[in-house]
């Protein structure tokens, strides 16, 4: 990438999915904001700061904006786990989100109204930043929604199938990309399978949580080499 990347935000939900990058990342420091705790540190010649939000879409978007206000980030990462949609997937499958919209908002409002967009796209040029990195790997890109509920009913997946055809539901993504759009910040969504959001959803998320959230930070780390 060009090099003008220099300051980058990661915004997780939980700690599990922050965990490896406090392994990696050099020269930690934190800082309290508020009630948010943020971890600011060096990693391949660049500036991080990383947070774990809180689950639900006003966490994280507080948890954003909190984060450019304060720090400036040129792009913001939101990596972490979801459940799958897509009859493809599996555990510990990736996804790359080229989309995020709201499953329980009414996106013709956003539309209609200020932000006057329905979803929120990645830009291009990091989609193929990331498909290289995963170049020759298994992975999936498409539309990630995000709504206020741990979705672990098989009907309601169905359901959500039927309305969106996305790959994957989490709680955050949608909300973080919304608060880097209105600021004209940069973002990408990195997802990793941690359950397949249906009757069984809340065994497979014990099962795969780390595993997942773990798999999801290293292809961040590899991500960001590349910016």
């Amino acid at each position: 990438m060009s090099g003008k990347i220099k300051t980058i935000g990661i915004v997780s939900a939980l700690s599990s999915e922050i965990r490896a990058f406090k392994d990696i990342i050099s020269n930690i420091e934190e800082k309290k904001i508020g009630k948010h705790l943020f971890y600011l540190g060096d990693y391949e010649n660049k500036k991080i700061i990383f947070t774990d939000s809180g689950v639900g879409k006003v966490n994280a978007a507080i948890t954003t904006q909190i984060l450019i206000n304060e720090f400036k980030p040129d792009f913001i990462i939101n990596t972490g786990i979801a459940g799958g949609l897509n009859k493809e997937l599996n555990h510990t499958d990736l996804v790359i989100a080229n989309e995020l919209v709201y499953h329980d908002f009414d996106s013709g409002l956003l539309e209609k109204y200020s932000p006057y967009v329905k979803s929120f796209k990645v830009e291009d040029k990091y989609l193929e930043i990331a498909r290289k990195v995963l170049e020759n790997k298994k992975y999936f890109e498409g539309l990630v929604i995000t709504g206020d509920q741990f979705i672990t009913d098989s009907f309601k997946k169905e359901e959500l199938i039927r309305d969106f055809n996305a790959y994957c539901v989490e709680m955050e993504g949608a909300a973080i990309a919304h608060t880097a759009y209105l600021n004209n910040v940069s973002f990408i969504v990195i997802r990793c399978i941690s359950d397949l959001a249906d009757d069984d959803g809340d065994d497979d998320y014990d099962d795969f949580e780390i595993i997942a959230a773990e798999k999801a930070s290293k292809f961040t780390l590899e991500f960001i080499k590349k910016l």
